[in-house]
């Protein structure tokens, strides 16, 4: 899970699917009696499911937000049929999906791997983008920019009628944004990949947008190929675990430090690299605050510091709180930060076209960790501070 620091390079668009009109359920929906679904298999994922029955799919997102509530939503993909009007906590989706909203640049990442970034019509936030086709989209007027949060532009939302909107959720208080969106009859569907604690499991939500598509046969191959590369890749040692570098990450942000839970994304990156995350017996995934004092009585000593917010020089980090330097990695000349890749506003590609390459990210921390391993690499995402 994001902290606060890494979630100011995601647009933050919060909309999810309306109560009455596009179907919020605490239950599973009953399923119709003339009609069998069969499971697609997901590997990795805990976000979302897929079933298949007759060239129709349904596509559920089981965790739509940040939260212990438990609320599914659910989407039929195909021939819209009497049936499916039936069914309460359902949003039917046509075949044909030719125009659609982005309001995540991770959404771009996905479509852009599945072939599709030709039916974009408009994204949210194009200050944080990278994908070079949206910029020329975006340049030649092509593609609108919709804005986000209490920004969000209704008028040209309603304007470029899309098939469909593709949107993520902090937390269920966007509901009441939700609700105007669904006044304006236009199909939304919540996207939770960001909430996934393995790099694969998130990467694996390419299936999700296949779904969508048409493309499930291309991203079922494309995954089983990236699931092979990134396995291949992950540390497998018999390194005893007392051996491995201690990795701490993170910056403080008006003096509060927050640091993800030994279950987050991050934790997960950091061990299958082959380090040990300083911060791995915190149980849970969700950003936890704290003072320096507080991490420099745990981190001070540390090996490795990795993901230092928007820091791009050592002076940065010390301009931020001169008590930094004090921490070990920074005396030793192992500060690495994942903004290698920005555009000229800032927008991080880490955070957009990383989440369908974890096979590098993991290769960029595997250099850092035990640059004996892949001697000759070159960083892709990350960058050594000086």
């Amino acid at each position: 899970m994001f902290h606060k620091k890494e979630l100011r390079y995601i647009p933050f668009v919060f909309l999810v699917l309306s109560l009455l009109a596009t179907g919020c359920f605490d239950h599973a929906p009953d399923r119709t009696k003339t009609e069998s679904f069969h499971a697609v298999r997901i590997r990795y994922a805990r976000g979302f499911r897929l079933d298949t029955a007759a060239g129709r799919i349904r596509a559920e997102v089981l965790k739509p937000w940040q939260g212990k509530e438990i609320h599914r939503y659910s989407y039929i993909i195909g021939t819209v049929s009497s049936g499916d009007k039936k069914q309460p906590g359902v949003l039917s989706v046509g075949k044909k999906i030719n125009r659609v909203i982005c309001t995540s640049t991770t959404h771009i990442a996905f479509l852009d791997q599945l072939g599709v970034l030709d039916k974009v019509v408009a994204v949210s936030g194009k200050k944080l983008i990278n994908n070079k086709y949206i910029l020329k989209k975006l340049a030649g007027g092509l593609i609108a920019d919709i804005g986000y949060d209490k920004n969000m532009d209704y008028e040209t939302i309603v304007r470029l009628q899309p098939d469909v909107v593709f949107l993520y959720g902090i937390g269920p208080e966007v509901i009441s944004t939700i609700n105007r969106l669904a006044s304006l009859h236009i199909p939304a569907v919540i996207v939770g990949d960001y909430l996934e604690r393995s790099p694969l499991g998130r990467a694996e939500w390419i299936k999700f947008f296949g779904a969508f598509f048409g493309k499930e046969n291309r991203a079922i191959a494309w995954f089983d190929s990236l699931a092979v590369q990134y396995e291949k890749v992950r540390f497998t040692g018999n390194t005893a675990k007392d051996s491995l570098p201690v990795v701490m990450t993170g910056l403080p942000w008006n003096e509060v430090w927050y640091v993800s839970g030994g279950n987050s994304l991050l934790s997960s990156f950091i061990h299958d690299a082959g380090g040990r995350y300083v911060w791995e017996d915190k149980a849970g995934s969700d950003a936890i605050p704290m003072d320096i004092e507080q991490v420099y009585r745990k981190a001070g000593n540390a090996d490795i510091w990795i993901n230092c917010g928007t820091a791009a020089s050592i002076e940065d980090i010390l301009g931020t709180d001169k008590r930094l330097g004090l921490f070990k990695p920074v005396k030793t000349d192992r500060v690495y930060n994942n903004n290698a890749r920005l555009n000229t506003f800032g927008g991080n590609d880490y955070w957009e076209s990383g989440v369908i390459h974890p096979d590098i990210i993991i290769r960029d921390l595997q250099h850092i960790f035990h640059p004996d391993r892949l001697p000759d690499y070159q960083f892709f995402y990350y960058r050594h501070l000086k």
